[in-house]
């Protein structure tokens, strides 16, 4: 179990993510078998830069490499700072690489040398989020990693429930960054607040650069019915997928009424007919919140 000391060294150690910071994990589509190792893309981490444990725990060991001494067990949303970048390895389902990093302590006392170790890149993220998601009055904690089926996984902890059991997690597509040859791509993540959609949100936003689609997803955490120390579900609440494909394209603009928790979406679709001429259409979709997810409302029929 987390316990209050524990939990305010997270909390002193919480930053907000970078404006520019982004996830990816992808490869090409393969004729036979896995891609090569080197065909892989994932997010390089620096020295310096701080980050997060994005999985429920990970061993921080004495060596790169799988079988080498257990340092420490870091736990989901531990802080790290990465001291240097080792070579590219396959363990297990990943290809990634491996990080030495020292362990963010706000707690330490003065002068005390961090505790260091190797951890593998699938482990780490830029995402971390602090906030009460569920309404309990309790904090959780967010964090987002690319899994090895090249989805985004989104877990949530809940503080104060023992372990085994205290991490709900859901995973939520992303948009290919090699457009109908690809698997994964990249998303960047930000937490929409309980004032602006009428619940608090995690936004993923995964939008390659290239021509293609692009996927807005946004997951909930919820069904502790405002019970301290139980632990909810996460949830993919609302899916919304366009294109980008001139002269074809599907765009979406995306509002919700707090206090009706209700989201609006604005689509608009740009299609190229034979004439060459373009056909613009717009449509508009109600969603309300029910059981965590935003369902569509249906139509009123009229008179």
């Amino acid at each position: 179990m987390l316990t209050p000391a524990l939990l305010l060294s997270l909390t002193l150690a919480q930053s907000t993510p970078a404006s520019d910071a982004v996830l990816e994990y992808s490869a090409p589509l393969a004729e036979a078998g896995t891609p090569a190792p080197e065909d892989f893309a994932f997010t390089a981490f620096t020295a310096g830069q701080q980050v997060y444990l994005g999985v429920d725990e990970a061993n921080l060991r004495a060596s790169a490499a799988a079988d080498a001494g257990v340092v420490k067990t870091l736990m989901l949303g531990t802080p790290v700072r990465v001291l240097k970048a080792g070579t590219r390895a396959r363990v297990g389902e990943y290809i990634n690489s491996w990080y030495q990093v020292a362990v963010v302590d706000a707690k330490a006392a003065p002068g005390a040398a961090p505790v260091s170790g190797w951890v593998f890149g699938n482990t780490l993220t830029p995402f971390r989020f602090e906030a009460d998601l569920d309404g309990d009055g309790e904090m959780e904690v967010a964090t987002v990693v690319m899994s090895n089926e090249f989805k985004a996984r989104v877990r949530v902890l809940e503080p104060n429930v023992k372990p085994p059991r205290r991490v709900s997690s859901v995973d939520v597509a992303v948009a290919s960054t090699d457009y109908g040859g690809g698997r994964g791509g990249p998303v960047k993540v930000t937490l929409v607040p309980a004032k602006q959609a009428g619940v608090t949100l995690l936004q993923l936003d995964s939008t390659p650069e290239r021509c293609g689609d692009y996927v807005t997803s946004y997951v909930s955490y919820t069904g502790s019915n405002g019970k301290a120390g139980v632990l909810g579900k996460a949830k993919l609440a609302l899916e919304l997928g366009g294109l980008m494909d001139p002269p074809n394209e599907s765009s979406f603009e995306v509002s919700f009424q707090p206090a009706a928790k209700r989201a609006l979406v604005v689509r608009t679709s740009v299609e190229e007919e034979e004439e060459g001429k373009p056909r613009k259409v717009t449509e508009r979709e109600v969603y309300q919140w029910q059981d965590g997810v935003f369902a569509q409302a249906k139509p009123v029929a009229k008179p």
